[in-house]
């Protein structure tokens, strides 16, 4: 709901309450919800999925769909004093909300990520008062609908399920040594999902949100073989990031004291944030938006700019691109691109799947689209680069270009790539020059 200056707060009423000013996003969140609810689709398709990179608050955002969907008094009588506020439940369903969090898991063993699964759903009988015991032992799934079919019989609505970093015990499951080991974690895990589709009436929609979009389904389970993905969509394309008049409207005090301590005027610095942290693109619209985790740091920090998002879990992507050392030269500033952003990625994605992958991490993003109207088709096709500065480093350090201490390097303000020849590795120089 809200994108915030928040030096890593991840509980919306932290954010919301805080004494400091934030861009808020409550009128798209709201149009996002009547999408889920009311939106044309085929029967049955009401589970969604959101795709985002990392340090768009997608959490804070699933967090905001859960108070709006459960009517948290505290947070609607906030909202509702404030005279800005675009408040409006209109059309928007109250229902009790399952919200599972993947965001802090950890588990390096089979027996560990069963135990998360097991203590996920214990965690939400606990929570929503269901007199059911989990059994690691029994059957997952059918915990799963019996803890639906309770909460939604005991209220009279239906259920909204809420997983937010999804991916997370799919990237756990990656790590594991023991292939059969691997597929039964897996299809565990998706039939405790299936248990969503299988429950009908019952959940009003199920959105999964996260950071790389796997397939949910295997040979041992059925999983969720289809699932409507809303990354790359009108409805969902400023939902997360702030677009460079946000920042302009809301940030102006902040933006005034820090543009001179850097040696630029405002307008400058503005153009400095939209090269290092924009050019996120997620529709046809074209719609660019910076990364506000990146945005927000570099404003609490004087203005100073810096690639620490190398720093976030990009172990999967690490690991996958170690073990296969793709040839990238097919996707970078290449027209006639497919639409990569909405496909899948296997746990050891090859070939094209590492342009999905890149994407889908926000490394890489789309600036240019190509639109033609045949006699007997519409066709879209894309053209792909470095999202921003931040994103190159990042690219270059994952890939052995650059040593990681670029990370510490400070963007220059004017000259964007000053300074990063000296941590460039060489066959004969295997650590940054100093």
């Amino acid at each position: 709901m809200e994108n915030v200056n928040s030096r890593g707060n991840s509980h919306l009423h932290e954010v919301i309450f805080a004494d400091r000013h934030y861009i808020s996003k409550l009128e798209q969140i709201q149009n996002f919800m009547r999408h889920l609810e009311h939106g044309q689709r085929n029967p049955r398709q009401n589970i969604f999925m959101l795709i985002r990179p990392r340090g768009f608050g997608v959490s804070l955002a699933s967090e905001a769909l859960e108070y709006l969907y459960r009517r948290d008094e505290l947070l609607i009588d906030h909202l509702s004093s404030k005279a800005e506020s675009s408040l409006n439940l209109d059309n928007i369903g109250e229902y009790p909300v399952l919200h599972f969090s993947f965001s802090r898991v950890k588990a390096n063993s089979f027996n560990d990520i069963v135990k998360v699964l097991f203590d996920t759903v214990q965690s939400l009988i606990w929570e929503h008062h269901v007199k059911i015991k989990t059994d690691a032992g029994k059957d997952l799934r059918m915990q799963m609908l019996q803890l639906i079919r309770t909460i939604s019989d005991r209220d009279g609505r239906p259920v909204v399920a809420l997983f937010d970093n999804y991916d997370m015990p799919i990237m756990l499951i990656s790590r594991l040594e023991n292939e059969q080991e691997r597929q039964q974690c897996l299809a565990l895990y998706f039939e405790m999902l299936n248990a969503f589709r299988q429950a009908g009436d019952r959940v009003r929609f199920c959105l999964l949100t996260g950071h790389v979009k796997f397939p949910l389904s295997t040979n041992m389970s059925e999983g969720l073989p289809h699932v409507v993905d809303l990354s790359f969509s009108d409805i969902a394309a400023d939902l997360a990031g702030f677009t460079i008049e946000e920042i302009k409207n809301t940030y102006g005090e902040d933006l005034a004291r820090i543009a001179p301590q850097q040696g630029v005027t405002v307008a400058e610095y503005l153009d400095t944030l939209e090269k290092c942290y924009g050019g996120f693109v997620f529709s046809d619209r074209m719609i660019k938006v910076l990364c506000p985790f990146s945005v927000t740091r570099a404003l609490d920090n004087g203005g100073d700019l810096y690639a620490y998002s190398c720093d976030n879990n990009y172990v999967f992507l690490q690991s996958a691109l170690d073990r296969e050392k793709p040839d990238l030269s097919w996707l970078i500033e290449k027209d006639g691109q497919d639409q990569l952003l909405l496909e899948e990625v296997s746990l050891n994605p090859e070939g094209k799947e590492f342009g999905s992958l890149l994407i889908q991490q926000g490394l890489i993003s789309v600036n240019k689209v190509t639109f033609a109207d045949r006699s007997h088709s519409l066709s879209w096709r894309y053209k792909y680069g470095f999202t921003n500065v931040e994103m190159r480093r990042i690219f270059q350090m994952l890939t052995g270009i650059s040593h990681p201490d670029l990370r510490d390097l400070p963007i220059n303000t004017r000259v964007f790539d000053a300074g990063e020849e000296e941590y460039l590795i060489t066959r004969d120089e295997p650590q940054a020059a100093k």
